[in-house]
């Protein structure tokens, strides 16, 4: 991995970390609902001038109805359950439930899609699941104070 992709991740990792501190913050002086509408303005405007940029537009006419459908399942509802939620637990909790995101949709995908993971997915699962407790176990909190 070179220095220009350690740069990216690290910055990935800056951006997406206190997204959780602005939703913990925000979500009590705006409410959930209006901070959960504003971020997904807030994507969609920046979006959509690299889809027009990229030629694109005419799919987003085309395709609106499925891909409002995946909009509002993929990304509205989940940041509107983050902002509801921020208002009762910490924002480290949230950002805990978020790194095991990846880990539930595996094990999601295992007992309603029928997909069996092999061994060595199972044993990542288990460290996946372990480390996060590990890391975690003893600042997990509900109170928003904690």
């Amino acid at each position: 991995m070179n220095a220009a992709s350690v740069a990216e991740l690290l910055a990935l990792a800056l951006l997406w970390g206190a997204s959780f501190l602005c939703v913990r913050l925000g979500a009590a002086e705006f409410g959930a609902v209006a901070l959960a509408g504003s971020r997904v303005v807030g994507a969609a405007v920046l979006l959509l001038p690299l889809l027009a940029l990229s030629g694109r537009l005419s799919a987003l006419q085309t395709h609106w109805r499925p891909l409002l459908w995946v909009g509002i399942t993929n990304s509205a509802i989940p940041f509107l359950c983050y902002c509801y939620a921020a208002l009762s637990i910490s924002a480290g909790l949230s950002a805990i439930f978020n790194a095991a995101t990846p880990l539930f949709a595996a094990v999601i995908a295992w007992a309603w899609l029928g997909e069996r993971p092999t061994r060595l997915r199972t044993l990542g699962l288990f460290i996946g699941f372990a480390g996060v407790a590990g890391l975690v176990w003893h600042q997990a909190t509900f109170k928003p104070g904690g």
